[in-house]
C-alpha cells in the first residue's frame, strides 16, 4: 500500500493505460457497418442487387436494410439514382472441392 502512495504517478499511468486499452479494444470490436454507394443502372431492381450483394443474409433482410438506409417508402428504384448499400463482402472460399492424388485417371 505504501508503494502505491509513494509511486502514485506509476499507478496513475497504469490505470490510464488500462482505461485507454479497454476503450480501444471495445471501439474496434463494435462493428460499424461500412456503407458503399452504387449508381442504379437501367433494369436494376432491389431484388437483383440483393442477388449480387447480399452474401451473408437473406435477400429480404438486405432489401429492407437498403430501404431503411435510403429512406425509401417503396422498393421501386430508378436508373440514375445513387443508393447507399451495406458493406460489400466478397464471397471467397478456399475449398472449391477436394481432389485426391492418385495414380489412376
Amino acid at each position: 500500500m505504501n508503494w502505491i502512495k509513494e509511486n502514485y504517478f506509476i499507478t496513475l499511468f497504469l490505470g490510464l493505460s488500462v482505461v485507454f486499452l479497454t476503450t480501444f479494444v471495445i471501439s474496434n470490436t463494435i462493428s460499424t457497418e461500412q456503407q458503399h454507394q452504387i449508381k442504379i443502372e437501367h433494369g436494376d431492381s432491389l431484388w437483383e442487387l440483393a442477388n449480387k450483394f447480399a452474401v451473408d443474409e437473406p435477400k429480404e433482410v438486405w432489401i429492407k436494410n437498403v430501404m431503411v438506409m435510403n429512406n425509401l417508402q417503396t422498393a421501386h428504384i430508378r436508373a440514375g439514382e445513387t443508393l447507399i448499400i451495406p458493406e460489400i463482402r466478397d464471397n471467397f472460399h478456399f475449398d472449391h472441392g477436394t481432389e485426391i492424388a492418385s495414380d489412376s485417371n
